[in-house]
């Protein structure tokens, strides 16, 4: 049952997040022209209210744990050798953070230039879209992470191995965004060793520093794309 209840919690989690869109549109908040931002913001506040109640029920199901992990002080501790990501035994979370940082925001960069392309996007519209972009950014890694990875590394250390819990933690955060940006298989592959990469930073550096930070990054990029698409009304 410690095994089972925080991934079950999880998943539970995760269809309360793809019902989002039509229970977020009940909140009816609306700050601008651009339905984009709107919808966004009442799936934002639907969001953090999810990771509340999953950070309750983190720290409930493993204190000590909760407490060991949820910090973002310890960056650049030394980590295990990870060879897909050219990660070598012993190295710096600082230097592995700093490149995931560069590497994966580049990659996401580049599939949505792509997708940008297709869509002829009004380019001017991007500055009054910056705040918005930076909030959600921060609200949508931040809120992930904590039921992704805090909910499932916490909770399940000292009960499986690490290989084991990243690999749970990267099939039920992929199979989250089969609708995402890309979806399907594509997505649920990426999103999928994005997830293994990031519980792994967790697990070993005793923080979501890292996590946050590249997940942040990487919605910076998808999240300003998306407002680009979505011309305002």
């Amino acid at each position: 049952m410690k095994i089972a209840v925080p991934i079950l919690l999880t998943v539970v989690y995760t269809i309360a997040l793809w019902f989002g869109g039509t229970l977020s549109k009940r909140i009816g908040l609306e700050v601008s022209n651009n339905t984009y931002v709107n919808g966004q913001l009442n799936y934002q506040i639907l969001l953090l209210l999810i990771t509340g109640v999953s950070l309750l029920t983190t720290y409930l199901l493993n204190k000590e744990n909760f407490l060991t992990y949820f910090s973002i002080w310890q960056t650049s501790i030394p980590g295990e050798e990870l060879k897909l990501f050219g990660i070598k035994q012993g190295d710096s979370w600082l230097n592995t953070g700093l490149s995931l940082c560069v590497v994966i925001t580049g990659v996401t960069a580049i599939f949505m230039y792509f997708q940008l392309k297709k869509a002829d996007v009004d380019w001017s519209i991007l500055q009054s879209g910056i705040f918005w972009i930076l909030l959600f950014s921060l609200t949508n890694s931040f809120g992930e992470e904590m039921i992704y990875r805090m909910g499932l590394v916490s909770p399940l250390s000292g009960l499986l191995a690490p290989t084991t819990i990243f690999l749970i933690s990267a099939i039920v955060f992929g199979l989250a965004h089969i609708n995402g940006m890309p979806s399907g298989i594509i997505g649920i592959s990426l999103a999928g060793i994005l997830g293994f990469v990031l519980a792994k930073s967790i697990f070993e550096t005793h923080g979501f520093f890292w996590a946050w930070l590249i997940h942040f990054l990487q919605d910076v990029v998808i999240i300003g794309s998306l407002y680009l698409m979505n011309k305002p009304t």
